[in-house]
């Protein structure tokens, strides 16, 4: 699976597409300077060829018939090598000298340019021969053909060839495997930047992501989301002020407006008492609210001083689950506690009291009739720490909306306008276990929501 996810990045595909484009870029560059290399060769071969024609004419001319033979005999048996192979012939065509057959079969290109291919005995060997040739008419008719021994040639093009093709491929594998590494290191270095990002969001958004270290686009890249937190740190300390202030203002005035309206009750007849009645409940509504947003801002906020004080879980899930006992055979809903072993934890009394009375308070809330709720405490994953549960069997909440539940004020659609509630009991529940260093996580209890903390 790794494999995959490095070649489908887009890290890879690039260098892949650079690799190719540099492969072929170089061997047509290399096939041009061959070419190029190739053509002064037959160029020089060509004068060579033509000089030595020259050569034979003059050596003729001089010292006749068997000074000619004498000159081809030497240079045929030169102790460097043949560079060229000669045939001599008289104007009827018979052999007069040179190593080369009378009648070789050969085929005539322009300008008198002859090409053709012979078995020749040299020192002791016979092979085939590609020659390349020409030939001329010299004084009295006789006839001078020098070839030159082309299979060399032909062989070092093959050998050139070859080789860029397999230094091509070898650059194209080599290419491909540093691209891999490569791009797994990039991918890498981009998980580990995802990941602490991840980690920054969802623990202590309060955190940076380090500098020290990085180089290039990773470093631009965390100087950006370093800003980034920063404005959104800005924002929701913003809008938590507004909240925060708005629910300070407020509680006095309507604190005392419930008051006012309780004083005003005893006066009223039955009939508006009861209507002034409901509008002390909302304004107790209102309190309990504005009273939530504070104390979940001042947990946040670490203003308040850290618990110090012992607090026994099982006497205090005791209590919880005796409280809303009445409550929940009232639904026709069964509510069992299950305390293994003893558990003691260092926090606070009434905000522990009051995480678990809004988890037990929902679980009734959401559980329908002839449901069960079960409170279990047991030993925690981490050492000397503490898990609780609290699990129902009642509609649950969908993964894509567990982790929106822990923000201040949002309510599931389904039970929007259906519940009571103001959407702050699992903000403070949330905020109440990171006080106490602790976690909440939701699961599925299949069916029912599963609600585990864990506390150190």
């Amino acid at each position: 699976m790794r494999v995959l996810q490095v070649i489908n990045s887009l890290t890879f595909r690039f260098i892949l597409r650079y690799v190719i484009a540099l492969v072929v870029s170089v061997f047509a560059v290399l096939s041009l300077l061959y070419t190029y290399l190739s053509y002064g060769y037959f160029t020089g071969l060509t004068d060579s060829i033509n000089d030595e024609l020259d050569t034979l004419q003059l050596v003729y001319r001089g010292q006749g018939i068997n000074g000619l033979r004498q000159y081809v005999g030497d240079q045929i048996s030169a102790p460097a090598g043949a560079s060229f192979s000669y045939l001599l012939t008289s104007p009827e065509g018979d052999k007069l000298g040179g190593d080369l057959p009378s009648t070789p079969r050969y085929r005539e290109f322009t300008e008198g340019w002859l090409a053709f291919q012979e078995s020749l005995l040299h020192r002791g060997e016979t092979s085939d021969v590609d020659f390349i040739a020409r030939s001329r008419r010299l004084d009295t008719g006789l006839n001078a053909l020098v070839a030159y021994n082309f299979a060399a040639v032909s062989e070092s093009g093959a050998v050139v060839f070859g080789t860029l093709l397999w230094a091509m491929i070898a650059t194209l594998i080599l290419g491909i495997i540093g691209g891999f590494f490569a791009a797994s290191f990039a991918m890498q270095r981009l998980e580990d930047f995802s990941q602490r990002l991840s980690r920054i969001v969802r623990e202590n958004p309060a955190e940076r992501m380090p500098m020290k270290g990085e180089e290039g686009y990773l470093r631009e890249m965390s100087l950006v989301t370093n800003r980034m937190l920063d404005q959104m740190s800005q924002l929701m300390q913003g809008i938590k002020l507004v909240s925060d202030n708005i629910a300070h203002d407020l509680r006095t005035p309507l604190t005392r407006i419930r008051n006012h309206l309780n004083q005003l009750r005893d006066g009223l007849e039955p009939e508006r008492q009861e209507a002034v009645d409901r509008v002390i409940e909302d304004c107790d509504d209102l309190l309990a609210t504005f009273n939530a947003l504070l104390r979940i801002s001042t947990l946040e906020s670490g203003s308040r001083s850290a618990p110090e004080t012992r607090v026994d879980l099982g006497g205090l899930l005791a209590d919880v689950v005796e409280l809303y006992e009445p409550l929940a055979i009232d639904k026709g809903v069964e509510l069992n506690l299950d305390v293994a072993g003893e558990h003691s934890v260092r926090g606070d009394n009434d905000l522990l009291f009051q995480l678990f009375a809004n988890l037990v308070d929902n679980a009734i809330k959401y559980t329908p009739a002839g449901g069960v709720i079960a409170v279990r405490v047991g030993a925690g994953e981490v050492a000397a720490g503490h898990r609780i549960v609290v699990a129902d069997n009642g509609p649950g909440i969908p993964v894509t909306d567990r982790k929106n539940v822990f923000r201040r004020f949002y309510r599931l659609e389904a039970s929007r306008g259906k519940e009571p509630g103001h959407g702050l009991g699992l903000s403070l529940v949330m905020a109440i276990a990171h006080y106490h260093r602790g976690t909440v996580q939701l699961a599925s209890n299949r069916p029912g929501l599963k609600v585990i903390v864990e506390l150190p």
